[in-house]
């Protein structure tokens, strides 16, 4: 049996609570009392204190998600919190550790999670900071460094920089020793961009991106574009690229509607890939434990650092989600629990 109370009630009266939808599609959410699980083995079970909100979370909220994926996505995918137990088989982390995983299902106060999908939380960093560091680092990471290898001395064109991946791209880029160019959705967008450094900042929601970027590389291109734009703004990047240049795409409405794509600029013997972060989580565990090895002293070091973010208490679910709706926000919007 499960007993739902209001998101104004006190999530500490049970021993488990997640977050829920009453009405899909409607952004009114409860908090629900279940049962814990155990661990299973191989699994951590951890007391959550902050979640990353991330789009296919909004897109499962308002009923759009089958436009993306073949499944809905449980909502949550990230938190960082404390290990209360551990499972058969795990010896790495114990009762009492700070960590950070990814897992579906995150917006609960406590959440099993494989320990290979799990890192530390550096000291220097609290649980609202660590929660915005694995969806867009992992996805960024993948997506540039494995997949693309961009490094010092190349050009990479990062589209919606300002939002949580690319936020996340940026900092990877300049670590990677690579020339940035970006575009956002807003002037505020923009503006906080060229504040961080960006020289070249451009709008996202206007096909000029792509003159003004050949016209900043003196008619070059770049080589490496992380494309989150769809339709003729997709196509319009791929011709961006120079010579053996990378296209990485992390957006996934033309993905899913199996969009035409002409294949003349690949004459320039370009590459393709593609990244779903939550299908890597599902089907790749150990992709996902190597790439957060190689992440963790990063952060650690603090060559990589947490993301800006906008908080909101679970228990104003609501607002948070309609701020991802409403698309101004920078960085990541993290759900906190008390």
């Amino acid at each position: 049996m499960e007993h739902v109370y209001s998101m104004a009630a006190d999530s500490r009266r049970a021993s488990r609570v997640e977050l829920r939808q009453p009405h899909p599609g409607l952004l009114e959410f409860e908090l629900a009392a279940v049962a814990p699980e155990p661990p299973g083995p191989g699994e951590v079970t951890v007391q959550v204190f902050a979640a990353g909100l991330n789009f296919p979370d909004l897109l499962t909220a308002i009923g759009l998600s089958a436009a993306y994926f073949e499944d809905p996505p449980r909502p949550g995918l990230e938190c960082a919190g404390v290990v209360v137990a551990a499972g058969p088989g795990v010896t790495e982390f114990e009762a009492g550790a700070r960590v950070v995983g990814v897992v579906e299902g995150a917006f609960a106060s406590t959440v099993n999670v494989p320990a290979t999908s799990v890192m530390p939380v550096p000291d220097h960093m609290d649980f609202a900071q660590a929660a915005t560091l694995p969806v867009a680092f992992l996805t960024a990471w993948y997506g540039l460094v494995r997949q693309a290898g961009v490094r010092r001395g190349e050009r990479l064109l990062i589209h919606s920089a300002a939002g949580g991946v690319g936020s996340a791209a940026l900092a990877i880029a300049r670590l990677r020793g690579a020339e940035v160019l970006a575009t956002a959705g807003t002037d505020e967008k923009r503006k906080h961009l060229r504040e961080l450094g960006v020289r070249h900042v451009m709008d996202s929601r206007s096909p000029d991106f792509g003159d003004e970027t050949m016209a900043a590389t003196g008619g070059e291109g770049v080589d490496v574009v992380l494309n989150s734009l769809t339709g003729e703004m997709l196509r319009r990047g791929l011709e961006l690229l120079r010579v053996r240049g990378r296209f990485v795409e992390i957006g996934k409405r033309d993905i899913m509607a199996d969009s035409a794509l002409g294949l003349a600029p690949f004459r320039n013997s370009l590459s393709l890939h593609s990244v779903d972060l939550r299908l890597l989580i599902s089907h790749c565990p150990d992709l996902i434990g190597e790439l957060l090895g190689e992440l963790a002293p990063l952060f650690a070091a603090g060559a990589l650092a947490p993301l800006p973010y906008t908080p909101f208490p679970v228990t104003r679910a609501d607002s948070a989600f309609r701020k991802m709706m409403s698309g101004r926000h920078i960085g990541k919007i993290v759900l906190t629990f008390a």
